[in-house]
């Protein structure tokens, strides 16, 4: 039997790797260091709480002890080391020694994709599913960049507050990234139900399982796709146009609401995963 805490450390850590790795998207030079030590400083947390889910999931105390030197397996020792370099990357910001920084942010979004490749491969051998030690991976890597386009995004957004000068193209990158990777979800999402059949053991869906399935589609999918639509409609050329700051308000406004969506459909796939060991 799963435990809630294992959902909030699968979502957390995908999170903290996914927001922290797609800040690649925002070209050097174009914010200022606040930004970076702000974001550094929310994955840092966010990441913070995995680990304590993690540490809660193996039985250990939650002590700054085992935080850092508790290292049972392969997958703690990534978490530890990820945090490190994130915490590193975060005071770099306040030096000026670029080289080490880009050494910092390269050398953690290798350990990152690491972790979350590491965390999908210990439970390949509790999933039917062909090619699974491909497939598994790949889908948590696609959550962590769903979770983290459009965090790290609504920030970005709310910098344009900060510096109204900053271009809007940068701000549609990051809404046409969401459209991407929502998609490929979409698409794994509709090959392991194409697999499902074929599966041997597979667990019947009862109307619970259902109901979590439905939010999946609706809250994950459909209502995030919708808000893509609707912040692509403000950021447009014509509504750039007429009024700018406003357009990129509303743009970031409609991204925060999409976390919620992304989180609540994500929420719902590690728990449909979880309970039937069926990725959806």
């Amino acid at each position: 039997m799963f435990s809630i805490s294992e959902i909030f450390y699968l979502v957390f850590t995908q999170l903290s790797v996914g927001g922290f790795v797609l800040l690649l998207l925002i070209p050097k030079g174009v914010v200022g260091a606040n930004f970076y030590r702000l974001m550094g400083g929310i994955y840092l947390l966010v990441l913070g709480l995995a680990r304590c889910a993690n540490l809660y999931l193996h039985n250990h105390d939650v002590t700054i002890y085992n935080f850092f030197l508790n290292l049972q397996d392969t997958e703690a020792i990534l978490i530890v080391v990820f945090f490190l370099l994130l915490l590193a990357y975060t005071i770099s910001w306040w030096f000026k020694n670029s080289f080490i920084r880009l050494l910092l942010f390269s050398g953690g979004s290798i350990c990152g994709c690491g972790l979350i490749i590491i965390s999908a491969l210990t439970y390949t051998n509790q999933v039917q599913l062909p090619v699974i030690h491909f497939f598994l991976p790949t889908q948590f890597l696609v959550s962590s960049g769903l979770l983290g386009i459009v965090h790290t995004g609504m920030w970005f957004g709310h910098w344009y507050l900060v510096t109204p000068e900053l271009p809007v193209h940068l701000l549609r990158r990051y809404n046409t990234t969401l459209l991407v990777v929502l998609i490929v979800s979409i698409v794994l999402f509709c090959l392991s139900l194409f697999f499902r059949p074929h599966t041997e053991n597979t667990m019947l869906f009862s109307f619970h399982i259902k109901l979590i399935l439905y939010m999946r589609i609706g809250l994950g999918f459909a209502a995030t796709l919708l808000l893509y639509i609707i912040t692509w409609d403000c950021l447009r050329p014509k509504s750039v146009a007429r009024d700018e700051l406003g357009a990129t308000r509303a743009a970031t406004g409609f991204l925060f609401i999409a976390i919620i969506t992304v989180l609540m459909g994500e929420f719902c796939s590690r728990y449909l995963f979880l309970v039937s060991k069926y990725i959806l």
